[in-house]
């Protein structure tokens, strides 16, 4: 499963937790909207992924 991760803020350890889980058996993407204002790519990386999560 392809799992994207959208960020708005620091993940606290909770997240961190569940980030690492997922990485362990999923592809997981992270993106920082705090640093990538890249929203074409945004776009078509949502699209492309099967989850999609929002912190």
């Amino acid at each position: 499963m392809k799992i994207l991760y959208i960020l708005k803020q620091d993940p606290d350890e909770t997240l961190n937790s569940i980030m690492n889980e997922h990485k362990a058996s999923n592809d997981v993407t992270v993106i920082d909207l705090r640093e990538n204002k890249n929203y074409d790519q945004i776009i078509d990386l949502i699209s492309e992924n099967d989850k999609v999560i929002s912190w």
